[in-house]
């Protein structure tokens, strides 16, 4: 942050611009032992990106960018909901009285991530739900998802992303939503059997896109445990053996905020 004016000022400083041509990239600092490998889960938020609603993101340009190789404040101004982009929903987002933002525990934000891959289903079928038999399902192979974990669900959804609202939303020839999410019984048997952490999905609600009462996000709500939606990039991650991080937007009294989720593995 700076003072007011302060962009204009070194702007016009006599010899202020810095020689042209961007530096090489900081080097990789060493990894903590055990992880090779970083990947992000969000998308890049912008006033044209798909959501729930046609209430977009705003910006505007309140100092201009330096000219390249020059030294200068650049800044934005940015109007967006909570829950716009990949974003967090706490459990007061759902629930009267629920835990907001700011009231999530940093350790709930660093969680072991399981991904249930339902690719294949939710292509011949995008009202499909994770099932409590692909939680188990999944066990089999992979081992109990542990307490304090993130359970994501993979449809692959996130590459209709580029392709706008429409196809996000999954609308069909009535209008009606039609896109993949977890069923309540999922929900139930992972807050209630194995004390995850949260759950989220690569697509615009916890619940699937036909849903009218959102029975997913009461359970989840109810069992005081947060939400991820609209993540990314689930194909790159193993199906367990990562470290999910969440870096939400920590509003005061928000029900949720836009968040630079990280996974490490």
């Amino acid at each position: 942050m700076c003072l007011h004016g302060t962009g204009e000022t070194v702007r016009s400083r006599s010899g202020a611009a810095a020689p042209a041509g961007a530096r090489p990239a900081p080097a990789t600092r060493p990894w903590p032992e055990g992880f090779r490998h970083v990947a992000d889960l969000s998308h890049v938020l912008s006033p044209t990106m798909p959501g729930w609603d046609d209430d977009k993101p705003r910006r505007e340009t309140l100092a201009e960018s330096a000219p390249d190789g020059e030294f200068g404040f650049y800044l934005q101004k940015w109007t967006f909901s909570e829950h716009t982009g990949t974003h967090l929903d706490a459990p007061g987002h759902v629930i009267g009285g629920g835990r907001l933002v700011p009231d999530i525990r940093p350790e709930e934000l660093v969680a072991p991530a399981a991904v249930i891959d339902i690719r294949a289903r939710a292509a011949e079928d995008p009202d499909t739900v994770v099932t409590v038999d692909d939680v188990l399902e999944f066990e089999k192979t992979h081992g109990t998802i542990p307490p304090g974990a993130a359970v994501l669900m993979h449809s692959g959804w996130s590459e209709r992303w580029t392709r706008g609202d429409e196809a996000v939303r999954g609308v069909a020839a009535d209008g009606s939503w039609h896109f993949p999410g977890f069923g309540p019984e999922a929900c139930e048997f992972l807050v209630s059997r194995r004390e995850i952490a949260g759950v989220g999905v690569d697509t615009l609600s916890t619940d699937p896109g036909n849903s009218p009462d959102f029975p997913a996000h009461e359970v989840v709500g109810r069992a005081d445990r947060w939400g991820l939606e609209a993540l990314t990039g689930l194909d790159r991650l193993p199906p367990s053996g990562a470290l999910l991080s969440v870096g939400v937007l920590p509003g005061l009294d928000a029900s949720g905020g836009p968040s630079r989720v990280l996974a490490l593995w």
